[in-house]
């Protein structure tokens, strides 16, 4: 039995197994790019899902400003009720004041 290699057939053989290596490397090359773009398309769906979520809340919150006039308005409504109620309790008490004086003197009238 014979040993020897030809020069061709050691060519061949080498060339088969680089080429394989190679085309190896590239499949995995291949699916390392697949998962990072999954990856980047996953963080950037993340990424629109808040950026939607921040544009909603932005729209449905209060400005500031239209905040502040409201409770500028109420402040005000309530500060008017408050003086009606100081003013007719001030009524109230003068009316009180004014019948006692007069049953003071309807009982000291003979």
């Amino acid at each position: 039995m014979n040993n020897e290699v030809t020069l061709r057939e050691y060519v061949d053989v080498r060339f088969d197994a680089q080429e394989k290596a190679v085309q190896s490397a590239l499949t995995s090359a291949k699916e390392a790019v697949t998962k990072a773009e999954m990856a980047t398309e996953r963080r950037f769906e993340n990424s629109n899902e808040w950026r939607n979520t921040v544009e909603t809340l932005q729209r449905t919150y209060m400005p500031r400003t239209e905040a502040l006039q409201l409770f500028t308005s109420i402040t005000e409504k309530v500060e008017s009720v408050q003086k009606f109620l100081w003013m007719g309790l001030g009524a109230m008490l003068a009316i009180q004041l004014f019948l006692g004086i007069v049953f003071v003197f309807i009982k000291r009238s003979p």
